[in-house]
């Protein structure tokens, strides 16, 4: 049966669902207000209200979200990209949809017609032998939320197109509480995403608002702050239906940082492949304890890039560096930099794992067979070999002219590292280790 969760009620109760009969269930009418701890695999992104008072009047305004372009590196960057092929998203998804009156019937199929082509090449549902899919639950809400359909119903994407079009219904509702409708998407993930053999696939709650309502009892931030919490990405669409200017700005109160989208002007031609580039990015991350490589090291809601990075903090000759790396996970390797801004990034990195020294073997060696300085590639491929032109990163009066000195390391001067070609068996230095991201092109499981 479907679930109706009710702003008003007290208690609350898990009712299975089967066969299409409505039961309710109760929300509190308080929630605590949990706010996200700022650690290195999560930090909140709440927008920051600002309330002016004058007299007996009131006014809160909302800044500007600032959105990240989400565009790919040059052509002449070599770091690899996350992976981009839509069909090949592995996620658990919860779509949660205004239907109060002021949504409007044409605002509700515009919206149908937008998660349907979002999800227009995604392989929908766990009938595959290809573990790369994606599950889609489905909320709507006004004064109360319901649970159209949760995450193991639709199991192909025509089940998934009919079951939007066919529940996605107007009601006669004007009260729009967008906390019932998260505290539904949150109850469908617990029970049906974590601990499961999908415990280790993100979570995305993708929201569709027409108005922003909330009481002290309603307040969708505190939801949205246990969601992030818990390491889920939330995605918001304002469908300005009224002329509310301030809808988008509301909204990216409970949107992860540069995710809070509308669908008005260009954003509305936008949107489809917005939202789309926001799921292949939140579904390109790292194993635990790597860093992702990204273009602003302090910004972790900058543009993803598909490498993942690790210190290794035990002092090695160049040659047990390449093992341990090699070792440390499948097809893990020395880090290479092959542009400035890598190099950037990887030196912050060390900065703040605390190393005394800033003294680490990287992933380039001179290759005898090619005559050629050449970067470490994950196992089973080929070594890259630096051309004429490339970046590099010479410390002055290096490399030094010695085949004893086939391997590189970053040695520093002042503030700053410069490359040293060094012995293979000799000395000893900490390393910087790299693995592809888990994302579209590369499916990582739960022991990764």
């Amino acid at each position: 049966m479907k679930l109706v969760f009710s702003g008003t009620a007290t208690t609350s109760r898990i009712v299975p669902i089967s066969t299409p009969t409505y039961t309710t269930i109760k929300i509190p009418t308080t929630t605590a207000t949990r706010i996200a701890t700022q650690n290195s695999e999560i930090t909140s992104t709440r927008a920051v209200k600002t309330t002016v008072s004058s007299g007996d009047n009131t006014k809160t305004t909302y800044p500007t979200t600032q959105f990240p372009t989400t565009t790919s590196a040059s052509s002449g960057n070599l770091d690899r990209q996350c992976g981009r092929n839509p069909r090949n998203l592995w996620l658990d998804v919860v779509v949660v949809v205004d239907n109060s009156h002021g949504m409007t019937n044409d605002g509700l199929k515009e919206v149908a017609a937008t998660i349907t082509s979002v999800f227009g090449s995604t392989k929908i549902g766990t009938n595959y032998a290809d573990p790369r899919t994606t599950r889609v639950g489905v909320v709507s809400y006004n004064r109360d939320a319901t649970v159209n359909a949760d995450l193991n119903q639709f199991q192909s994407y025509n089940d998934f197109v009919n079951g939007i079009y066919h529940d996605l219904n107007l009601s006669t509702s004007e009260q729009s509480f967008l906390s019932t409708g998260l505290q539904a998407a949150e109850h469908m993930l617990q029970t049906q995403s974590y601990n499961t053999i999908r415990n280790h696939y993100k979570k995305v709650v993708i929201v569709y608002a027409s108005a922003y309502e909330r009481t002290a009892a309603l307040d969708p931030v505190p939801v949205a702050n246990r969601l992030t919490e818990d390491g889920v990405s939330i995605i918001t669409v304002a469908y300005d239906q009224g002329g509310d200017e301030g809808l988008l700005y509301q909204l990216s109160e409970i949107a992860t940082h540069g995710m809070a989208f509308n669908n008005t002007g260009s954003g509305s031609i936008d949107l489809v492949a917005n939202t789309q580039n926001t799921l292949l990015q939140v579904n390109c991350f790292c194993p635990y304890g790597w860093e992702q490589y990204r273009t602003s090291f302090s910004d972790r809601f900058s543009f993803h890039y598909g490498q993942c990075l690790i210190v290794d903090s035990i002092p090695a000759i160049w040659l047990v560096s390449k093992l341990a790396c090699n070792y440390r996970m499948n097809n893990s390797y020395l880090a290479t930099e092959q542009s400035q801004s890598k190099h950037n990034f990887i030196l912050e990195y060390v900065r703040n794992s605390k190393l005394i020294m800033y003294e680490y073997n990287i992933g380039l060696s001179w290759s005898t067979s090619q005559n050629s300085w050449v970067w470490e590639q994950p196992a089973g491929m080929s070594p890259v070999p630096m051309k004429d032109g490339d970046y590099t990163n010479w410390q002055s009066g290096y490399p030094a002219a010695s085949f004893s000195r086939s391997g590189v390391q970053n040695v520093q001067s002042g503030s700053e590292t410069y490359w040293q070609n060094i012995g293979t068996k000799t000395g000893g230095a900490n390393c910087v280790c790299e693995v592809y991201s888990c994302d579209t092109d590369n499916y990582c499981d739960g022991n990764d």
